[in-house]
């Protein structure tokens, strides 16, 4: 299941509709070519009519958590995912989202603080857990594009006025904590700086759009799912 906003759903440059699924129709082949079955899951199946495998849950404009200063259309947490997993039972879900949260923080919208978004994220996490506990989750930063320049949320510390890849990287923080509870979750840490941070590759600022950006994306979702098949073979390997 990949969950998510409207890089998820694969939105084109200033919100136009593309087909090809954006990173997942990219992610798809690359899986298939190197040898996994996999079916994508979710209620949505726009921006996917030129590929095959189009179901997803991604929500354009979406945020992690509303608050009343820029609701915007909606929030994952809470009903969304609930009904999510519990209609579609993944065993995957690759979760990306906090983009429009973070645009809200850049303009100083109240509630969006960098200490509520990476709240925002923990609650998301622990209710997809709660949902599924044994799920395996690979959780990504927002994809650092022109206008989301510096904060990603690889790298909280709770502190408006210090974001940078110096800081303390609360999303690590949260992975490794959920980790530590036994569940199955890990970060594709190569997700933030995936794409080139320019025009050519984010032509409206946000979207990876342009040449290579999806492909990118779907890049480092590839890395992060051989890591983890990789250390359950490892794991089933080593066991007496």
């Amino acid at each position: 299941m990949a969950l998510g906003d409207s890089i998820t759903a694969g939105v084109g440059p200033y919100g136009t509709r593309i087909d090809d699924g954006g990173y997942r129709g990219a992610l798809a082949k690359l899986l298939m070519k190197n040898g996994y079955r996999v079916k994508f899951v979710g209620s949505r199946s726009d921006y996917s009519a030129a590929i095959d495998d189009r179901a997803h849950e991604g929500w354009p404009g979406y945020v992690l958590r509303s608050f009343p200063s820029d609701p915007g259309p909606g929030q994952l947490y809470g009903a969304l995912v609930r009904k999510a997993i519990h209609r579609y039972n993944p065993d995957l879900i690759l979760l990306m989202a906090g983009t429009n949260d973070l645009l809200r923080l850049q303009k100083r919208d109240g509630g969006y603080t960098l200490a509520n978004i990476a709240h925002s994220m923990d609650l998301l996490l622990g209710e997809i857990f709660k949902q599924k506990p044994s799920v395996r989750v690979i959780v990504a930063p927002v994809v650092s594009s022109p206008l989301v320049d510096v904060c990603t949320l690889a790298h909280f510390d709770g502190n408006d006025d210090a974001c940078g890849p110096a800081d303390t990287e609360n999303l690590a923080t949260l992975v490794r904590d959920y980790s530590s509870r036994g569940f199955q979750i890990s970060l594709a840490r190569a997700m933030a700086g995936a794409v080139p941070r320019d025009r050519d590759h984010f032509p409206d600022g946000i979207h990876p759009t342009g040449d290579g950006g999806y492909a990118a994306v779907a890049s480092a979702w590839y890395q992060a799912i051989s890591a983890l098949t990789q250390a359950a073979s490892d794991a089933a390997l080593a066991k007496p």
